[in-house]
Parts: C-alpha cells; structure tokens; sequence
C-alpha cells in the first residue's frame, strides 16, 4: 500500500513544475478581504454541471502559490481529475476572513476554464471560483485535498499561511 501511496505521490511530482510565476491577478490581501466580503454575500457552491465540466475537460492546471518561491502544474488526466475532486459539496463558515495562499487556474488546450483563489490555513480551507473574471463560486476544500497540499509543502519545505 505505501509504494502505491508513494508512486502516486511521486506521479504528481513529477508532473509538476517549480518555477515561480509572476503577474498574479491580486495581491494576497485583496483577495483575502474580497473573498471574505463575496462569502458573506452568499456566493453558492460551484454547480454539478461546473465540476461535470472540468472533470471531463480540463487537461492542465496551474497553481500559483502566493509568497512561496514554489508553483507547480498538473497535466496528466488522472492528476487533473484528482485535484478537481478536492473541491467539496460543502461551503465553508461565512464568518472569517484568512489570507489567499494561492490561484489555481483550470485550462482546457490552453484556455482558461475556471480560476480558484486557495484559502488554507488553520482556520479556513476553502476555494473562491471565479468565472469570466468575477467571483462565482465557493466551496470547501475536501480532507483528500487539505492532506495532498499539506504534503505536498512538507516535501518542498514550505508551509501554508499561518
């Protein structure tokens, strides 16, 4: 079972790619205090018919981590549909604000299909869609995600806001 673990692990790493990326489409903080501000404005979770679409069709996702010299792409199917499916039903606490660690962009042949701000850390660990440039969606980030990221940072020494 570990080497199956292991061989999964070392799969998305190899897939992945460690070049820092710039021009981020907000600082940290904007998006961090507007993500907060579209939650208590009751953004719904990302429809069945959203999630049917990126699984199906993205084939490439990049994640662009905020203040960390650290980025990483997935362009394998299987990968692809595995980080899609870190997305929950649930939505988080409206209640809170927390930093954006984080943009993932979800690509079909090189067209952007949806982004995703990526707040985590040890109070909220959620994802802010946005679709055509404005906030569309929100949801959790399910417990398979929350343990792929944080391993993921503890291999390439770094670690979440805190």
């Amino acid at each position: 079972m570990r080497i199956i673990l292991w061989s999964c692990f070392f799969l998305v790493l190899s897939s992945c790619g460690d070049t820092a990326k710039k021009g981020t489409p907000a600082s940290s903080e904007e998006s961090s205090k507007s993500s907060a501000t579209a939650i208590q404005a009751g953004l719904p979770s990302i429809t069945l018919e959203e999630m049917q679409i990126l699984y199906d069709q993205a084939d490439y996702i990049d994640l662009i981590f905020y203040n960390m010299d650290f980025s990483m792409s997935v362009n394998t199917k299987n990968n692809v549909q595995r980080v899609v499916s870190f997305v929950d039903k649930s939505q988080p606490n409206p209640n809170f604000t927390c930093p954006t660690m984080g943009r993932i962009i979800f690509q079909k042949d090189g067209e952007i299909l949806i982004e995703a701000d990526m707040h985590m850390d040890k109070e909220c660990d959620h994802f802010v869609f946005f679709k055509n440039g404005k906030k569309a969606f929100v949801n959790n980030i399910s417990d398979q995600g929350k343990a792929y990221f944080n391993q993921i940072f503890s291999k390439v020494k770094v670690a979440p806001a805190q």
